[in-house]
């Protein structure tokens, strides 16, 4: 991260200090290995032994370490949802998870529960979430964010709850806040819009509908990421590198056997690249 970068982090109160490193990477040294500090009362501070230099004084804000106050970042995420005002994020799993409150969405007068879980593809932190949401039942559906991507998420089932991809649901691709009004139609699994299109997508990217009539449906994170890029691609008229769809090799191993047996009908390979085909 370039100083600049950090600077701003800071002013916003994003990244904050969490005590301080007794290493440091000299400067003009080639190996570029942090090396311990000493105190040195010729040059009035903590310094370091260049091997080319010699004794050099470190800057004290060279020295701060910081951390990511994510309390502060999810605060800034979701100040477009219907929180109640003094939410809090209770740590529910150590650096990994956080129970952010009840919010309100579609404007319904119940609330769901809402969390948020980081490094979601990696199987122990899907134990240990699952864990943490099973010591915490709630008779509502949940709604687990995370920072994620969906198509590493195709097997994971979380009980009770909808897994939703931040970046999926975000105001738009630059802007880091969640969208209260996307998230709701997500979860509510909002109907596509018919407008006549050969291919239309429902705003939580869970219903396909082709020519109309063939209406597939999607769960698995992965597969809604999935299905989103191919069809953006298909109404820029446009194909994609298998690469772009999963990670996997192949579409017939993300969907599985029974999915890719009634989407193979639609989604075909020409000159390398995988449409969508009404």
């Amino acid at each position: 991260m370039q100083p600049g970068e950090t600077a701003l982090l800071c002013e916003a109160g994003l990244l904050v200090p969490d005590g301080h490193e007794n290493v440091a990477v000299v400067p003009g040294d080639d190996d570029d290995v942090p090396v311990s500090l000493f105190w040195s009362d010729r040059l009035g501070g903590l310094a370091a032994f260049s091997a080319t230099c010699g004794p050099l004084r470190v800057p004290p804000e060279q020295l701060v370490r910081r951390r990511v106050d994510v309390a502060a970042v999810l605060a800034s995420m979701m100040g477009g949802l219907e929180l109640p005002s003094c939410w809090q994020p209770i740590e529910r799993v150590d650096g990994l998870a956080w129970e952010l409150g009840e919010v309100r969405l579609n404007n319904g007068p119940q609330r769901n529960s809402l969390w948020f879980a980081r490094r979601l593809s990696d199987r122990v932190v899907q134990k240990q979430v699952k864990a943490a949401l099973l010591a915490r039942p709630h008779p509502r559906l949940r709604v687990l964010l995370t920072s994620s991507r969906g198509e590493r998420l195709d097997d994971l089932e979380l009980p009770g709850t909808s897994v939703v991809p931040m970046r999926d649901v975000l105001t738009t691709p630059d802007a880091p806040a969640v969208s209260g009004e996307i998230l709701g139609a997500r979860i509510s699994g909002a109907p596509p819009r018919d407008d006549g299109r050969p291919i239309a997508l429902s705003p939580d990217g869970r219903t396909l509908t082709i020519n109309g009539n063939e209406v597939l449906t999607f769960t698995a994170p992965g597969h809604v990421a999935a299905i989103r890029s191919l069809v953006a691609a298909f109404e820029e008229g446009r194909g994609l590198p298998v690469g772009e769809i999963t990670h996997l090799g192949s579409p017939d191993r993300l969907f599985g056997a029974k999915r890719w047996k009634e989407l193979s009908r639609f989604l075909k390979s020409q000159g390398g690249l995988w449409r969508l085909v009404p």
